[in-house]
């Protein structure tokens, strides 16, 4: 059941008893109000008849007595207008039937004292009992032993207030149904509006950070309690953001670092590959050195590769070296044309061999750049060489540079495209991740991408990586443009 109907119902149930308990008090109120209107009304009338009655026993004109009583007893209201004895024996009556005969309980109670009034509530009427006194001038037709001579008594007759309490029950029922349904449709619009959009609004963030949306937010209102609320609930989604958000990065962390010891594992193997050839390579030159040497040019040519030994096993440790500092960039005005074209010319060889075609198409005009033209041309011999690996059997490499300009400073951007194997979706997100290769064990140390997206970090660029499997990639490396 809805919140805003249980309170509705609530508030009606509370607003119904309190209607009921007051319908009873003004009910009774009104029926003792209307008892007491009677008991005026056949005081009026017995006051009344008392005078004229008496000025006409006084000069002893019975018949006008009689009279009397016969003209008041004919008035609707009155039922029976009498002069009864004090033993209660009715001497004259506006009903001649009822003369000699003796009220009985309650309209004579026992013991000679009547009270002030009687209802009958059987019959709907009231009876008030006015004592006849005996004054001095009833002393001709009297005795004076006797202080009261009888006594007048007023019947009055009201059949329709039945139906008057009837029609105030009516109307109070009435009134209380109008008054509930009033107020149940006021109360339901107030909740709706002061309470229940707030609550509506709370459990849909609720909802939503259930569903683990850890950004959504109650709107702000520190008026009342549910304002409050709100905000509570609010610090308490931010605290919870913030712990998964560090659990998250704690876990990154750890796993991070379990990738790294496996990379480090892996990168172990290959260093050891990687210098372990040419020191056997060399261990063999100095043993046949340590010979003798046949002639000179036997000499000269083991020499050599004692040299291009001691040169690989030098850019193997000159790549760790890279890898674990990140040194400081010497800036200078550098061409991007010209860069690029010395870095082709150094893989110019590989290419051939390999049957790559290569393209360069840089726009004209590009402002220069102000970068360490050492590191940048490490990043695209790094890029160079990875896509040309990427095409075993052959294929297009296509570089060009372009600038990009948009509201912020304007951006030098190369694109280096192959038609190669492509790098699958899994190993996209990881290819700048120290250590990480695809490459068989001594063909790669997998620091070249970690290296190079350092150094273009280093200069303010960025480097982005989208490829597909067997359709190729495209490395677009973007630099900030010198200024001048």
């Amino acid at each position: 059941m809805l919140l805003r109907l249980k309170m509705t119902l609530g508030i009606g149930a509370i607003l119904l008893l309190v209607i009921l308990v007051y319908a009873i008090v003004a009910s009774r109120s009104q029926a003792a109000f209307l008892l007491r209107a009677a008991r005026r009304e056949a005081d009026l009338v017995a006051t009344v008849a008392d005078r004229a009655l008496a000025n006409a026993m006084e000069e002893g004109e019975r018949e006008v007595v009689q009279a009397i009583l016969k003209r008041i007893g004919e008035h609707a209201d009155v039922a029976a207008i009498q002069i009864v004895g004090p033993e209660g024996t009715v001497l004259r009556s506006s009903r001649p039937q009822d003369v000699g005969r003796k009220l009985s309980a309650p309209e004579w109670p026992q013991g000679g004292r009547p009270p002030e009034a009687v209802w009958d509530d059987g019959d709907k009427a009231v009876s008030v009992f006015r004592p006849i006194l005996n004054e001095a001038r009833c002393a001709g037709c009297h005795p004076q032993e006797r202080s009261t001579l009888g006594f007048l008594t007023v019947r009055m007759s009201y059949p329709a207030i039945d139906s008057e309490m009837a029609q105030h029950w009516t109307f109070m029922i009435l009134s209380t149904i109008a008054c509930l349904l009033a107020a149940g449709g006021l109360i339901w619009m107030l909740f709706t509006v002061v309470v229940g959009r707030r609550i509506e609004s709370l459990t849909q963030t609720m909802s939503r950070v259930d569903a683990g949306d850890l950004t959504a937010r109650v709107a702000p209102d520190r008026r009342d309690e549910l304002g409050r609320l709100g905000e509570s609930f609010n610090t308490m989604v931010a605290h919870l953001a913030e712990a998964r958000r560090r659990l998250e990065d704690r876990h990154a962390e750890q796993i991070r670092r379990a990738e790294n010891l496996a990379s480090l594992g892996k990168m172990a193997a290959g260093i050891a590959h990687e210098i372990n050839n040419p020191l056997a390579g060399m261990q063999n030159c100095v043993r046949t050195l340590l010979k003798g040497a046949k002639d000179e040019g036997q000499r000269v040519q083991y020499l050599s590769l004692l040299q291009d030994g001691l040169a690989r096993i030098g850019r193997t440790v000159g790549q760790l070296l890279d890898f674990a500092r990140e040194a400081k960039p010497q800036l200078a005005r550098t061409d991007i044309a010209s860069l690029l074209r010395r870095c082709l010319s150094l893989v110019e060889h590989e290419m051939a061999a390999r049957r790559v075609a290569w393209s360069l198409s840089p726009d004209g005009g590009l402002p220069a750049l102000l970068a360490d033209p050492h590191q940048i041309e490490q990043v695209f011999l790094n890029i160079l060489m990875n896509a040309i690996e990427a095409m075993p059997e052959g294929g297009r490499l296509t570089v060009s540079a372009g600038l990009r300009q948009g509201d912020g400073p304007p951006f030098i951007e190369v694109r280096v495209a192959d038609s190669g194997i492509g790098i699958p979706p899994e190993h996209l997100l990881r290819i700048f991740d120290p250590f990480f290769t695809t490459k068989e064990v001594g063909k790669g140390t997998g620091l070249g991408l970690s290296v190079s997206y350092g150094i273009v970090r280093a200069h303010g660029g960025s480097i982005d990586v989208r490829s597909h499997v067997e359709a190729g990639t495209t490395v677009t490396v973007a630099l900030p443009a010198g200024e001048g």
